[in-house]
């Protein structure tokens, strides 16, 4: 029904907590990307960290952020937001890593060059704060830009059409819960 759309995994281990895992191995195979979104340093990060590259190995896993981490366990790549723009050309450097942006305006995806971005938010979202949707904008399709933010089974085949692809944390969670994936 919807092999054709690319999907960008986000597997939020806040949101997923003890599942992150369960929800990983479950949408691998229909995954382009699978974007383990960690961004608290327990003292169990580098377990969790370890557990899903041992067992995750069908599909790209991105790591949040920390680049030096992802090349020690063996991530294809990281996924970055604007805070880590210093290290960019560290990862860039390091010519080992996938790398993703998080971006919020079409502005951040032209004058940034990583090898794909998302784009959020698409659609209205729950947040603590107030956060305006972009809507199907319009971008430079040279550039693979995943939608995310408020994308669900109703709208992500028409999301997919106007953008490379399709992200989310609750969809991921819905594709697998409802879809039987």
């Amino acid at each position: 029904m919807y092999n054709n759309i690319k999907v960008l995994a986000v597997i939020d281990d806040e949101f997923f907590n003890d599942f992150a895992l369960y929800y990983a191995k479950e949408i691998e195979k229909y995954a382009d990307i699978i974007w383990y979104r960690i961004k608290t340093k327990d003292s169990f990060y580098y377990d969790k960290i370890k557990n899903m590259r041992k067992n995750i190995n069908n599909c790209p896993l991105i790591l949040s952020s920390d680049y030096i981490t992802a090349l020690k366990y063996g991530y294809n790549g990281v996924h970055i937001n604007i805070k880590d723009l210093y290290n960019l050309n560290k990862i860039l450097e390091s010519d080992k890593l996938l790398t993703g942006f998080s971006s919020h305006n079409i502005s951040e995806i032209n004058n940034i060059n990583v090898d794909y971005y998302t784009l959020s938010p698409i659609y209205h979202t729950p947040k603590e704060y107030k956060v305006k949707p972009l809507g199907l904008i319009d971008y430079n399709e040279n550039k693979k830009v995943y939608a995310l933010g408020g994308i669900n089974l109703d709208n992500m085949e028409e999301t997919s059409r106007h953008f490379y692809g399709v992200a989310g944390i609750r969809l991921i969670k819905d594709m697998v819960e409802k879809l039987n994936f």
